[in-house]
């Protein structure tokens, strides 16, 4: 009989031999010799090999018998010197309604650096303490750490915030119940979803948003039902500001007046052009004198709100232009009463009154210009700007500047406007060539030239542009 192995799991494993005699000196067959030979060599090779460097050890589960739940243990956070630095930001922020925002402008402002025609736009109201939240946000750590990273795991981060916020507004929009469906928070969540719109330039999805907000607003009330709430009637008020600025249309909220003290004029002897605006504007267009008065009205406020920034600005620099709060709180409403009203009430361009609607859109590219340098408008003033040269390089207006010298400033004033805040050369060149060709006409000097523009609305910070305009009019002046 073969022999048997034993195949017991614990203890010493055991060969059995079959013999019917004693086993010495008896001879066995040669399958026998060989079992036993293994047998004894399987031993000895378990004796010499070596314990394994990392010895697993085999933990039998136990039932729950206790019936305490188990509680699965939190997965594990990276450190924070090898996370994403919008990923900390977006952990502290938690479900802030301007958290998306936030995080999108950080994106931007980074991006904004080596693209200077990319659009930034700060909202004052978006964090409580907004210096140091500007200054985080855009200062040089923020803006090293983020472009170390893919531009578009950056990107990821404020879409997947913007993306909770929305669901949480349709979460609330759901609610049966009116008040909390149009609760003061969803309205907050719902500006902070434009601002995040604003900031990625997407303004198709902000005009979705915008007249949504104004639907909420219908559906609690109407804006009244807000006057309880000072902050947010005056985040609504900027918000509406700056979308009809963006697309050029009437606001869709009435001006909140008790909110923003009205400017009182202080008429300085440069702006003593501005007096007999009102006459010669009748003139031209009698039937149209309330029309007027609001534009007339608008270049003195901005002639008063120059005589203010240009007195902060030679007191504090550059730093000015981080106080959008100021500078909004005085331009906004300005701007509203110009977008308020009609534009030019004869469509036709060969008529002189449309020289009235030639101011407007000045005095809103003027507004325009302060914004941008203040960060704080997040399109381009390109519509305005051809618009304005349509009606500039018109026979009607050409031929009213040259029968009537008054108007010789305001055109030198809208030309210097419309080449300093075109983004493009082919929008900043037929400008120049005008202003080369009335430079020749009246054989006048660059300096002469800004000599009238001045009499009008202008401050320091336009002028950063005029060495280069001054050049290439020069060239233009000689290719005549």
């Amino acid at each position: 009989m073969a022999p048997k192995q034993d195949n017991a799991p614990e203890g010493p494993h055991l060969l059995f031999i079959n013999s019917t005699g004693s086993a010495r000196g008896r001879p066995r067959d040669a399958q026998t010799k060989r079992q036993i030979r293994q047998h004894v060599m399987r031993d000895i090779g378990k004796a010499r090999r070596k314990p394994p460097r990392n010895p697993q050890v085999k933990l039998r589960s136990q039932s729950n018998t206790c019936g305490t739940p188990v509680h699965p243990l939190p997965p594990l956070t990276r450190p924070f010197w090898d996370q994403h630095p919008l990923a900390i930001l977006e952990h502290n922020w938690a479900m802030d309604a301007f958290a998306a925002y936030g995080l999108a402008l950080a994106v931007a402002w980074n991006s904004s650096l080596t693209n200077s025609r990319k659009s930034r736009f700060w909202f004052p109201f978006a964090f409580k303490a907004s210096t140091f939240c500007r200054n985080y946000l855009t200062g040089p750590e923020v803006r090293t750490a983020i472009h170390s990273q893919p531009t578009e795991k950056s990107i990821i981060f404020a879409l997947a915030r913007s993306t909770e916020i929305v669901s949480c507004i349709e979460t609330k929009l759901r609610n049966p119940d009116i008040t909390v469906a149009t609760a003061d928070d969803v309205i907050r969540a719902v500006m902070g979803c434009i601002c995040y719109n604003y900031i990625i330039a997407d303004l198709d999805q902000a005009r979705v948003h915008l007249d949504g907000l104004k639907l909420m607003i219908t559906m609690r009330g109407g804006i009244e039902s807000l006057s309880g709430n000072q902050e947010t009637l005056m985040m609504l008020f900027w918000i509406d500001t700056i979308a009809s600025l963006l697309f050029d249309q009437k606001p869709r909220f009435p001006l909140p007046s008790k909110l923003l003290p009205p400017i009182v004029p202080r008429h300085h002897h440069s702006h003593e052009i501005l007096t007999p605006l009102p006459y010669h504007l009748i003139n031209l267009c009698p039937s149209h004198e309330t029309h007027h008065l609001i534009v007339v009205s608008a270049l003195r406020d901005i002639g008063s709100l120059t005589e203010v920034i240009q007195a902060k600005h030679d007191a504090r620099g550059e730093d000015l232009w981080k106080e959008e709060l100021f500078l909004g709180t005085r331009l906004n409403p300005i701007a509203y009463r110009l977008l308020d009203s009609p534009s030019h009430p004869h469509a036709s361009m060969d008529l002189p009154c449309c020289f009235t609607e030639a101011l407007r859109l000045g005095a809103l590219l003027w507004i325009l210009g302060v914004k941008q340098k203040a960060q704080a408008f997040p399109g381009s003033p390109a519509l305005y700007v051809s618009r304005l040269l349509r009606l500039l390089q018109s026979y009607s207006v050409r031929s009213l500047v040259s029968t009537t010298p008054y108007f010789i400033p305001f055109q030198f004033w809208l030309l210097v406007l419309c080449a300093t805040m075109s983004e493009l050369s082919f929008e900043r060149d037929p400008a120049l060539r005008m202003i080369a060709q009335m430079m020749n006409e009246y054989e006048w000097g660059w300096e002469q030239v800004m000599a009238n523009v001045e009499q009008l609305p202008w401050i320091s910070g336009f002028e950063a542009h005029v060495p280069p305009l001054s050049a290439e009019v020069e060239v233009l002046r000689g290719m005549a």
